[in-house]
């Protein structure tokens, strides 16, 4: 699987993608050798093996993004029904106290992952970005994790803070001048969102929990907020939502002359003040 440049991906020669494919299978044997697997993990592992089936699948062929979104909505159900998570307290947002979605947890929780998936997916079109990100997110969620003695949720960012950065040697091009370079792939990037917002609601919304709900959209608030402002623009100008195009705020930072490398790093550093 190569990457090939076109009018919206603009990088020289064909780059392979299979960096989502390598972390992915650093964390499945990681897990086999540092976690006590138990059955919720094991739906974990299973569901984010079909993300990654499915993302490996449209970075071959491009799958529609209606079948990709049905593909992502009943991966997400492995998370509601199966392993019993989703976000049913919104915390105390208005002061009055908690807001609790009742009967609209489950629904609300799938739209919530999907969300993050395409969130994380949307972000990834400069060299490093994603990897930053997450970086971010991950090191927020084993800080507070480790500080409440909750195992998993900082074994789990530890094995794919390993994973990512050894990613981002072969992603910048530090290995042999570039000779190496990969990219993540839509397989990755999805990987990664539904981790993320795997282990936020495991954060918040259970009796181990670590953080208020607010603090874990403050931790991905930068690919949210991308993603809703960019469909936004995209439907008042009578576009779909997930059409392609060059309209993402790592795209207008480049627009100002800033080079790759920068424009991760003014994004990544914004994410982490928030984070």
């Amino acid at each position: 699987m190569v990457d090939k440049p076109n009018g919206r991906k603009q990088h020289n020669g064909e780059i392979p993608i299979v960096g989502g494919l390598a972390i992915y299978i650093a964390v499945i044997f990681s897990s086999f050798l540092f976690i006590q697997l138990d059955s919720n993990y094991t739906l974990y592992l299973i569901s984010t093996s079909f993300m990654v089936l499915i993302g490996a699948l449209d970075d071959f062929y491009d799958l529609d993004a209606g079948l990709r979104l049905i593909a992502q909505f009943l991966i997400a159900s492995l998370m509601v029904f199966g392993a019993n998570l989703y976000i049913s307290d919104l915390g105390d947002l208005f002061g009055n106290g908690n807001l609790q979605l009742g009967v609209f947890s489950q629904i609300f929780t799938l739209l919530a992952v999907v969300a993050a998936i395409n969130a994380f997916n949307m972000m990834d079109g400069v060299d490093g970005l994603v990897g930053t990100l997450s970086i971010n997110a991950f090191i927020s969620i084993a800080f507070l994790a480790f500080v409440s003695e909750v195992a998993f949720d900082t074994e789990l960012p530890a094995i794919f803070l390993g994973a990512i950065i050894a990613f981002l040697f072969f992603n910048f091009g530090v290995i042999k001048k570039g000779k190496y370079k990969i990219f993540m792939g839509d397989a990755g990037s999805m990987l990664i969102g539904l981790t993320i917002i795997w282990l936020l609601t495991y954060s918040t919304q259970t009796e181990n929990s670590i953080m208020k709900p607010i603090s874990a959209v403050w931790i991905i608030a930068v690919p949210i907020i991308d993603m809703f402002s960019v469909m936004l623009r995209r439907i008042s100008a009578g576009y779909s939502p997930l059409r392609a195009s060059r309209d993402h705020l790592h795209h207008f930072i480049l627009s100002k002359g800033f080079d790759n490398r920068k424009t991760t790093l003014i994004i990544g550093f914004g994410s982490a003040i928030l984070s």
